[in-house]
């Protein structure tokens, strides 16, 4: 792939997922559910963040087309009949939906958005679609992005959401385990 800054983008979102797989290993349904305190995201809420994310802003707003959430009929296979990403969320919502999130088949719906982001910045996305704009879903024509800022800010909050999961994950078992 001679396009260098998709392929960093796209390095670093594969990374964030190896990352992601490592730091859920071995955690019981208890300890995905755990939160710190009661406006605290816990793990399996984040991981359905982060793969919504990544669908949201690559299928829909960069790729004009159905997420695959949508598509796949991922709603009903998980049962979580939620509008959006969870951005926006009170955390009753939250509460209200972390319990009932299964972390295996929430990984498997987010391993087929990997696929095919991969395959989108692999095999259609070329450098110059990185100044396209990309409307806000307000309307707001101050708040449009390029594609590189959509990037950006994708691999900024996938990361960050990670390290949230990594720290979760010290909290309830310490350091290194």
């Amino acid at each position: 792939m001679n396009k260098p800054f998709i392929s960093a983008i796209n390095n670093g979102l594969n990374e964030c997922f190896q990352d992601l797989q490592t730091a859920l290993e071995n955690l019981s349904h208890d300890e995905l559910n755990w939160r710190p305190t009661l406006d605290s995201n816990n793990i399996s809420w984040l991981v359905w963040h982060m793969a919504r994310v990544e669908d949201n802003w690559v299928n829909i707003r960069l790729r004009h087309r159905k997420s695959l959430w949508e598509r796949g009929g991922w709603a009903g296979k998980s049962g979580i009949e939620v509008e959006g990403n969870g951005w926006g969320q009170s955390s009753e919502d939250i509460r209200a939906m972390s319990n009932t999130i299964d972390l295996e088949l929430m990984m498997q719906y987010y391993s087929g958005v990997r696929a095919e982001t991969n395959q989108y910045f692999t095999d259609e996305m070329i450098e110059s679609d990185l100044m396209q704009v990309v409307e806000h879903p307000s309307g707001d024509r101050s708040m449009d992005w390029n594609y590189s800022q959509v990037l950006g800010h994708l691999l900024a909050e996938e990361a960050q959401h990670l390290g949230q999961i990594a720290y979760l994950r010290g909290m309830i078992r310490g350091i290194n385990n």
